[in-house]
C-alpha cells in the first residue's frame, strides 16, 4: 500500500497540534493552579466544586451576618449597661428620697437629678448606630421614642404636696410628662446558618415598657363633673359650700319636719338624711334647660367648626345685660353642654355671668382656652363660637340644669301605729303587736324597729258615718295618742274611745256608735304644696331675703295685722311675724356682716341695727311700705349685695329661692352650681361590645342629636316571603329586642343575634334554599335604623351596622375594649394631698368600678364618672386640688389603670417620672410603697434582657466558630478536587514538552522539504 506524502504531512501536523494543545493546557493548569479548565473534563468533580463553592459563599455570608449581629449585641450590651447604671443610681436616690428626715428642698434637688436621668434614658432609648436605631424593632430608620413636656399637651403640670396640700403651680411645665413609642414590636433577625435565625435586637417596647401595649397619657383639664350624689357639699355654690344646719320641710298636710343636716358632707348624706325621715324621698336629677336657647346657641353645627348663634335684637354689645335678652325674660340658670369636634364634652356653668361679654369669656376659658374661640358679632347681634380642637366630629351646644328635689311620700301615721285598717261591722281596732311597746309611756321613736312614727294626722270613720280627724303631730307616746284621740272625739261629739290594754300592750280604739258604715282608720292625704324653709325666718319675713348684682336690695312689701304700717310698727304685727335673731349681709367684698336683731321690736329698730354696722345703710320706703338696704361702698365690677338668714342650709341646697312645685307633692330646687374642678381625662375609648344587658338608650352614642333608640314597630320579611310586624315598644335592653324578634309567634323563620364582633346585631334567615330577599323596614319609627338592622339583602344574613354603645353604669367590665375586657387588680391613686391603693378586683360593672374609685376612701376626694360622650372614664378631685394620678400597682397586679386609659403604661420612663413627681410633692410614702418596688421590677427586666443578650452573643460567637470551621473544611475539600497537583502537573508538562520536541525532530527528518515545497 502506498503512503502518500500528504498523509504523512497531515499526520505529522495533527500529532504536533495534539502535543502542543496538551502542553498548552497543562501550562494553563499550572499557571492557574486548577485541575480542570473545562467542566467537561470531569463532570463529577466539577459538580463537587460548584457545590463546595456555593456552600463556602453561603457560609461566608453567614459569618458576615454573625459579625453584624455581634455588632448589634455589643452596642445593645453597652446601652443596657448604661441603663443598669442609671437605674441603680435612681434606686439610690429613691432610697435617699424616702428618708423621713428630708425636707422639700432636699427632695427637689433629688428630683432635679432624676429629671436629668429621664433625659439620659430617652437618649439611650434612641441610640443610633450606623444610621439604625437599635431599639426601634423593624423601624430602624427613625427615632422610636418621643418625649413630651408640659408644653406639648393637656398634661397635669401642677403639683400638690402630700399631706400638706400646698399647690405648686406649673412644677412640671418644663419636665417630661409622657414618652411615646413609635417603633415596632418585632425583633430584627439574621440567618446564621441554613434554616437557623438569630434575633439580633430587642425592642424598646419590651425593654422599657415590659412588652405592654403603650396607652396614651391621660389628659388633664378643669371641667364640671356630673352632679352626682357623691359631690361634696363644699363644692356647691361655686365652691362656697353649704352652711351646716337644719331645714324645715312642710308636707302636704302642713306638718313641719325638722331635718338636721349639720353632719352632712356630701349630697348623698343630705339625700340619705331626708329619706331617713320616711316622710320624704329626695334625689338629684338633670333636666333640659333653656339656657342655650335664650342665648341663641342651642345649635348643632354638624361637621363645621363654626357655630353661629341666633340674632337677638336686644344683644347690642358685650355689655348687654343677660336680663334684657330673650324678649326681656333673661337667661335661665343652667349648664352649657358643649360637644367639641375632637369628641370631648365640656360643661360651662353660666352662673355669675351678668352680661354677654361674661358668657363669651366663659366660653373662651373652656379647657384653658384650647377648645373654643367665642366672640360677639355686633353687626348681626349674636354670639359666634369656633371649635379650635382640630377634631373631625360634630360640634354642638345644648344645655341642662341639675337640681335637687324632695317628694312628699304618702302618709303612714296610722300604718306606723298599726291601726290603719277597716274592721267592717266590728267595733274595735287593735294595734298590731310591737314588742317594744311595753307600756303606754313607751317613746314612739322606739317603735317599728327604731324607725318611729311619722307625725301627722289620721281619720277615724265610725259606724254612724261620723269622722274624727286627729292631730298626732306632737305626740311622743301611746298615752299622747290615746289622749289626742279621746279629746278630739269629745270636741267632735263622736262616741269613740281610745285605751291601752296593759295585758297585751296594745292600743284599742272602740267605736260605740251604731250604723251601717264600716269602722275604719285611714291616713289623711293633704293637698298643700310641699315647702322648705330655714329654721330661722327673720330675714325672709322682713322681705329682705334677696340678692342683687348692684349695690341695693329693695325688700318686699310688708303687711301689718294692726295699725297702718310705718317705721314704728311692731314686728309682732307683721304678717307673718319675724322671729328675733340675727341677719347676715354680704357686700361687695363678700365678707359676712352679722346684724344682731335679737332685741329689735319695731321696723325702726331693724333700720337702726343695719345702719349700726357702719357698712350698710337701711331706709324705709313709705310709699311701697318696704325696707331698702344699700352698700354705699360698692363700685363697678363688685360682687353685689346679699342679705341672708344666719343659717342658710336650705338656700345653699337650692330650696329657698328659685324653687318650683310642678306637682304639689314635689318641690324642685334651684340649679346647683359647681365650679370647674381639676379632672383627669381618660385617654382610651373604652368601646364596649354589645351584650344582652346593653341599655338601648346607650346606643348611637356618637350621634349628638337623638342618641339611643326611637322604639316602635318594625317589619321583617324572611326569604320565604313571610313577614311580621313586631312591636319593640317597651324594650329596655338588647335582650328585649332579641326576645321580641325571635318570638316563634311572629311566624317568620329568622333569628336575631349579636354579631360576632360585638358591634351590632344581625338577622339570620333560617329558610334554607329560599330565593327571596331578607328585609327589615321601619313602620312608624326609626327603630330598625337606630338598631342598625334597616336593610334588604339576598344573602341569608343581614349584617347590622355598628351601633356604638356608650359606656354606662350597667356596662359589664368584660364588655369593654370591644369585648376584650379590662384586667382588674389594685391601682395606686394620688389625688390632691392623699396617696393610696384602691382594689378593683372582682368588680363586675362599670358602676361598681366607679363606686369603688369614688367611695373606697373619702380622703381621696375623688369622683369617678363617665364622660358625656360615653366613651371614657374621668376622675375629678372634688376638693379642687390640681393633682390626680393613677398607676398600676405593680407586682402581680394587672395593668388596670393603663387599660382604662387613666394611667401611663408601666415603663422605666413612668417609674422615673413618678419618682420625680413623688419627690416634688414630698410624698415619701409613695416613694417607699411604690417607686422603689417598681424600680426593682424595671431593673430586673433590664437584667433579664441583658442576660439574654449575653447568651445570644455567646451563641453568635459559637455559630461563627462553627461556620469558620465548616468553611475551612469546605475549602480543603474544594482544594483537593479543584486544585492541581503541581509536581505531578510539572512532570506531565515536561513529558508533553519532550513529546512535542521529539515530534518536531522526527517530522523534520521524515519530511525532507526543499525550497520547491515552500514555493509550491
Amino acid at each position: 500500500m502506498r503512503i502518500t506524502n500528504q498523509w504523512i504531512i497531515n499526520s505529522f501536523v495533527s500529532q504536533v497540534n495534539r502535543n502542543s494543545s496538551s502542553l498548552n493546557e497543562m501550562q494553563t493548569k499550572i499557571s492557574s493552579g486548577l485541575k480542570y479548565i473545562r467542566a467537561s473534563e470531569s463532570p463529577v468533580d466539577n459538580a463537587l466544586i460548584m457545590q463546595n463553592k456555593v456552600e463556602i459563599n453561603e457560609n461566608t455570608q453567614f459569618i458576615r451576618n454573625i459579625d453584624h449581629v455581634n455588632d448589634w449585641y455589643n452596642n445593645t450590651d453597652g446601652a443596657l449597661s448604661s441603663i443598669e447604671s442609671a437605674v441603680q443610681r435612681v434606686r439610690e436616690l429613691a432610697v435617699q428620697g424616702a428618708n423621713d428626715t428630708l425636707v422639700q428642698s432636699d427632695r427637689d434637688a433629688i428630683a432635679t437629678e432624676i429629671n436629668e436621668l429621664i433625659l439620659h434614658m430617652v437618649d439611650i432609648a434612641n441610640t443610633n448606630i450606623g444610621g439604625e436605631y437599635i431599639f426601634a424593632g423593624h423601624k430602624v430608620d427613625s427615632p422610636p421614642f418621643n418625649a413630651l413636656t408640659g408644653h406639648d399637651g393637656d398634661f397635669n403640670t401642677d403639683m400638690v404636696t402630700y399631706s400638706l396640700g400646698d399647690t405648686r403651680d406649673d412644677a412640671n411645665l418644663n419636665n417630661i410628662l409622657s414618652v411615646l413609642y413609635g417603633g415596632s414590636d418585632k425583633r430584627l433577625t439574621s440567618e446564621i446558618e441554613r434554616g437557623s435565625v438569630l434575633e439580633k435586637s430587642i425592642t424598646g417596647l419590651e425593654l422599657f415598657f415590659g412588652d405592654n401595649p403603650v396607652s396614651p397619657t391621660p389628659g388633664f383639664t378643669y371641667t364640671m363633673p356630673p352632679l352626682e350624689e357623691s359631690l361634696p357639699l363644699q363644692m356647691m355654690n361655686l365652691g362656697s359650700g353649704v352652711q351646716e344646719g337644719s331645714i324645715l320641710v312642710t308636707d302636704q298636710n302642713g306638718v313641719e319636719h325638722k331635718i338636721d343636716l349639720s353632719t352632712a358632707h356630701r349630697l348623698d348624706d343630705v339625700i340619705g338624711m331626708i329619706n331617713a325621715t320616711r316622710s320624704f324621698e329626695a334625689g338629684i336629677e338633670e333636666v333640659p334647660s333653656d339656657t342655650a336657647v335664650a342665648l341663641g346657641i342651642n345649635r348643632n353645627a354638624g361637621f363645621s367648626s363654626l357655630l353661629v348663634g341666633l340674632s337677638d335684637p336686644k344683644m347690642l354689645s358685650e355689655f348687654t345685660n343677660l336680663t334684657d335678652l330673650n324678649e326681656g325674660l333673661g337667661v335661665p340658670d343652667g349648664y352649657l353642654n358643649i360637644n367639641t369636634r375632637d369628641g370631648k364634652n365640656y360643661r360651662v356653668d353660666i352662673s355669675g355671668a351678668t352680661t354677654v361679654g361674661d358668657i363669651v369669656s366663659k366660653l373662651n376659658a373652656v379647657n384653658g382656652g384650647a377648645a373654643l374661640e367665642a366672640k360677639f358679632d355686633m353687626i348681626h347681634k349674636r354670639i359666634e363660637i369656633e371649635d379650635i380642637t382640630g377634631g373631625a366630629g360634630e360640634f354642638a351646644i345644648t344645655s341642662t340644669r341639675t337640681q335637687l328635689f324632695i317628694k312628699d311620700l304618702p302618709p303612714h301615721v296610722a300604718s306606723d301605729l298599726g291601726i290603719a285598717r277597716s274592721v267592717g261591722a266590728g267595733n274595735q281596732i287593735v294595734s298590731t303587736y310591737d314588742p317594744v311597746m311595753e307600756s303606754e309611756t313607751t317613746p314612739l321613736s322606739l317603735l317599728n324597729d327604731g324607725k318611729g312614727v311619722e307625725p301627722g294626722y289620721l281619720d277615724i270613720f265610725t259606724h254612724d258615718g261620723s269622722n274624727v280627724q286627729v292631730d298626732l303631730t306632737k305626740v311622743q307616746s301611746p298615752l299622747d295618742i290615746i289622749t289626742a284621740i279621746n279629746e278630739q272625739a269629745v270636741i267632735d261629739g263622736v262616741d269613740v274611745v281610745a285605751s291601752f290594754d296593759v295585758d297585751s300592750n296594745r292600743m284599742i280604739i272602740t267605736d260605740n256608735t251604731f250604723g251601717p258604715d264600716d269602722f275604719r282608720i285611714e291616713e289623711v292625704y293633704g293637698t298643700d304644696p310641699i315647702a322648705v324653709r330655714e329654721v330661722t325666718t327673720l330675714t325672709r319675713n322682713l322681705g329682705l331675703l334677696k340678692s342683687s348684682q348692684g349695690n341695693t336690695i329693695v325688700g318686699n312689701t310688708l303687711i301689718s295685722s294692726g295699725p297702718p304700717i310705718d317705721e314704728t310698727t311692731l314686728l309682732t304685727d307683721l304678717v307673718p311675724p319675724p322671729e328675733r335673731g340675727f341677719m347676715v349681709i354680704r357686700g361687695a367684698d363678700k365678707e359676712p356682716v352679722k346684724v344682731d336683731l335679737t332685741g329689735a321690736n319695731t321696723i325702726q329698730d331693724v333700720i337702726d341695727g343695719i345702719n349700726g354696722t357702719g357698712k350698710f345703710e337701711a331706709a324705709w320706703d313709705a310709699t311701697a311700705k318696704r325696707l331698702v338696704v344699700t352698700d354705699p361702698a360698692a363700685t363697678g365690677g363688685n360682687f353685689g349685695i346679699v342679705i341672708e338668714e344666719l343659717v342658710n342650709t336650705g338656700r345653699d341646697l337650692g330650696f329657698i329661692t328659685g324653687t318650683s312645685n310642678h306637682e304639689s307633692d314635689v318641690i324642685t330646687g334651684a340649679p346647683i352650681h359647681v365650679k370647674s374642678l381639676p379632672t383627669l381625662v381618660g385617654s382610651i375609648d373604652l368601646d364596649p361590645a354589645l351584650t344582652p344587658e346593653t341599655d338601648l338608650q346607650s346606643l348611637n352614642s356618637t350621634r349628638l342629636s337623638n342618641p339611643g333608640v326611637n322604639l316602635g314597630y318594625i317589619r321583617i320579611t324572611d326569604k320565604a316571603g313571610r313577614f311580621a310586624a313586631i312591636d319593640l315598644r317597651g324594650s329596655k335592653t338588647i335582650d328585649d329586642i332579641l326576645t321580641k324578634i325571635n318570638n316563634p309567634a311572629n311566624g317568620i323563620y329568622v333569628e336575631a343575634r349579636i354579631s360576632a364582633d360585638g358591634k351590632g346585631l344581625e338577622i339570620v334567615d333560617k329558610n334554607h334554599g329560599a330565593a327571596g330577599k331578607l328585609e327589615v323596614i321601619d313602620i312608624d319609627s326609626t327603630s330598625a335604623s337606630d338598631l342598625g338592622i334597616l336593610g334588604r339583602t339576598v344573602d341569608h344574613v343581614l349584617l347590622g351596622k355598628d351601633v356604638d354603645p356608650a359606656v354606662s353604669l350597667t356596662t359589664p367590665v368584660s364588655a369593654l375594649n370591644g369585648g376584650a375586657g379590662v384586667p382588674l387588680g389594685k391601682v395606686y391613686v394620688q389625688s390632691g394631698s392623699y396617696s393610696g391603693e384602691i382594689d378593683l378586683t372582682g368588680v363586675k360593672t362599670v358602676g361598681e368600678m366607679l363606686d369603688k374609685l369614688s367611695n373606697t376612701d373619702n380622703n381621696f376626694n375623688l369622683q369617678a364618672w363617665i364622660s358625656e360622650d360615653g366613651k371614657r372614664i374621668n376622675l375629678t378631685n372634688t376638693m379642687g386640688e390640681p393633682y390626680i394620678k393613677m398607676r398600676d400597682a405593680g407586682g402581680k397586679s394587672p395593668n388596670t389603670a393603663s387599660s382604662l386609659g387613666l394611667g401611663n403604661t408601666p415603663s422605666i420612663f413612668t417609674t422615673l417620672m413618678d419618682l420625680r413627681d413623688n419627690l416634688l410633692r414630698n410624698d415619701a410614702k409613695a416613694i417607699s410603697e411604690e417607686s422603689i418596688k417598681k424600680i426593682d421590677e424595671d431593673l430586673k427586666r433590664v437584667l433579664d434582657l441583658h442576660a439574654e443578650v449575653g447568651s445570644k452573643t455567646n451563641r453568635a460567637t459559637a455559630a461563627k466558630e462553627k461556620q469558620e470551621t465548616i468553611t475551612l473544611n469546605l475549602k480543603n475539600m474544594l482544594s483537593s478536587v479543584e486544585n492541581i497537583d503541581m509536581s505531578e502537573a510539572i512532570i506531565k508538562m515536561t513529558e508533553y514538552e519532550t513529546s512535542y520536541q521529539a515530534a518536531l525532530q522526527v517530522g523534520s527528518r521524515i519530511m525532507q522539504m526543499s525550497l520547491l515545497d515552500f514555493l509550491g
